[in-house]
């Protein structure tokens, strides 16, 4: 393949990549230790990050932007092998027109991340969801992998929501076409997708013509069941570990055991300060909501007294090759 990288060859694939950019964008996430070339796989542990580390010393990649590019054509190529076509949104999600309503809580809030997820959403507003509450409880491969997790300090945290009576929070809203879904529910697998209702921030009138689609708090039981291989396939031995693809063996190779824990861990640092700034984007109030109900894993302290405690997380840069991505 290196021996057809000329100029011409490379620029043909940097003008497809960036046709492709917003285009089934980041739906690897419950996959990362899925490999990029089979040969590979048959001749040892060739993870996520070494096929990127590959793709981007033979085509030369060395910015942040051409970096985006291809993370989004490489999982392209790598969801290929995957089978996500018969995932079907909650009842009542689905619009007239084919489009599906979706909850953005943590990263979402951004719609430039937004787009690399969903390339073709529509009607991207400011909403309030009521009784439910957004925690700092769930831990994902691809924070270790991208080397922003720091074990150490415990900073290993994702966001996600949990039902809570009387809470609420402010997120946005918006519409993916229907056949985008199944790409968007992989990459959240871990998750409960739900249907929640959604209402104005002013009014506190319905907003849309349908629920929304939120990820909420799953269990490691649930997902097991479902998608890793030593507990689908019976009498499973211990090597089948290094096979399975799921996020719940990439977490074990990490030397995490759970994707859900009670235990106090803190959020990882450059992905809180990309929700901080995405919520600071839309707006003064939709900042200090995120401030003031978002919580640790204790469901106690909020995140603006855990920022207050340490502020140099909101000078904390992401790794070039995140650079928009987790740029607010």
């Amino acid at each position: 393949m290196e021996e057809k990288c000329g100029a011409e060859y490379r620029q043909r694939w940097l003008e497809r990549i960036r046709r492709v950019r917003l285009c089934f964008a980041h739906i690897l996430l419950p996959f990362q230790k899925m490999v990029f070339f089979d040969r590979e796989r048959e001749s040892g542990d060739f993870s996520y990050n070494d096929s990127l580390s590959l793709l981007f010393k033979t085509f030369q990649i060395s910015n942040s932007s051409e970096s985006e590019c291809f993370l989004s054509v490489f999982d392209v190529v790598v969801a290929q092998k995957m089978t996500i076509t018969n995932i079907k949104p909650p009842a009542n999600t689905v619009t007239s027109d084919n489009f599906v309503a979706i909850v953005g809580f943590g990263s979402l809030l951004s719609e430039t991340s937004a787009l690399f997820t969903a390339p073709n959403l529509r009607d991207f507003r400011v909403v309030r969801v009521r009784n439910y509450k957004r925690v700092f409880a769930h831990t994902s491969p691809i924070f270790f992998s991208r080397d922003i997790a720091r074990q150490k300090t415990r900073e290993i945290a994702s966001l996600s929501v949990e039902e809570c009576d009387g809470c609420s929070f402010i997120g946005c809203r918006f519409e993916i076409p229907l056949e985008e879904y199944p790409a968007l529910a992989m990459r959240e697998a871990e998750f409960n997708f739900t249907a929640v209702e959604t209402r104005d921030v002013h009014t506190d009138e319905l907003v849309g013509e349908t629920r929304s689609v939120c990820c909420v708090r799953g269990s490691d039981e649930l997902y097991a069941s479902q998608y890793c291989k030593r507990v689908i396939e019976e009498n499973g031995r211990e090597e089948d570990e290094k096979r399975c693809e799921c996020v719940k063996c990439a977490l074990k190779a990490f030397g995490e055991p759970m994707i859900w824990t009670d235990e106090l861990i803190y959020p990882t640092r450059t992905y809180c300060r990309h929700c901080v700034l995405a919520a600071r984007k839309l707006g003064r109030a939709v900042e200090d909501d995120f401030l003031d109900n978002t919580f640790l894993a204790d469901r106690k302290t909020r995140l603006r007294e855990h920022l207050e405690r340490d502020p140099s997380i909101l000078e904390e840069l992401p790794p070039e090759s995140l650079a928009v991505r987790y740029g607010g």
